[in-house]
């Protein structure tokens, strides 16, 4: 199974209070964006890494991708105004010999080589299949103001993580079908579902979270620190 990997790292993430995107600040001695990219070089399943940088970034990503990429060769694409824009971006700058796409958010840090190889080896026996975590908390549904309207049966509910596996022409052939529709999703799995492409969970970990907040970063420089400590 060959792999590309597009890691998404275009967006300007205002919500962290920082005045760089959040991808570029500093997590355990090495860029957010470091640690994906990194991890990413060293799964046997990938043979390249495509990544989307802001359209305007000084050269931050190159200069990244430099120091922390040494296996696969990388390509460096500007990406969109939108998350599915900038997708786009990275499934057009892709190897047309690799088969398979692996979307990751430059914002989820702490993923694992394993969690790579299990979404992908599911993929692979299905057809596409992303990362995700069971919802173990009630979930409510309310109204407008606010009042509950109905409870969720959370047993059948995971949250969708990244990354998200499939084969590269069933991703173009899903981005078609929603440029003429006039169709937006919020992920990959969601432009699948559209299509009519079966995904598939792998189930995931929460420490494969995404960085949003400041909170989420100082959480994810505690798990850094105490993976170092142990």
């Amino acid at each position: 199974m060959k792999v590309s990997a597009i890691i998404v790292a275009a967006g300007a993430g205002i919500r962290v209070g920082a005045n760089i995107a959040k991808q570029f600040l500093a997590l355990g001695g090495r860029p957010v964006l470091a640690w994906s990219l990194n991890t990413f070089d060293r799964s046997s399943m990938v043979n390249e890494l495509v990544v989307v940088a802001p359209p305007s970034d000084d050269g931050c990503t190159v200069k990244i991708t430099e120091q922390w990429v040494n296996r696969v060769r990388v390509k460096v694409v500007p990406g969109g105004t939108s998350r599915q824009e900038s997708v786009k971006a990275g499934l057009d700058a892709v190897d047309p010999r690799l088969e398979w796409i692996a979307v990751h958010d430059a914002a989820r840090p702490l993923v694992t080589p394993a969690q790579i190889e299990a979404v992908c080896f599911l993929a692979r026996k299905i057809g596409s299949a992303i990362l995700a975590v069971p919802v173990w908390d009630t979930v409510k549904v309310v109204d407008e103001k606010g009042l509950i309207i109905r409870s969720r049966d959370r047993n059948r509910l995971y949250m969708a993580q990244t990354p998200q596996v499939c084969r590269k022409e069933d991703l173009r052939s899903a981005y078609r079908l929603a440029k003429d529709k006039g169709i937006s999703a919020t992920d990959e799995a969601g432009l699948l579902e559209i299509a009519g492409i079966s995904v598939g969970v792998a189930e995931s970990s929460p420490r494969n979270f995404k960085i949003t907040t400041q909170e989420d970063l100082n959480m994810a420089e505690a798990l850094i620190t105490s993976i170092k400590t142990v």
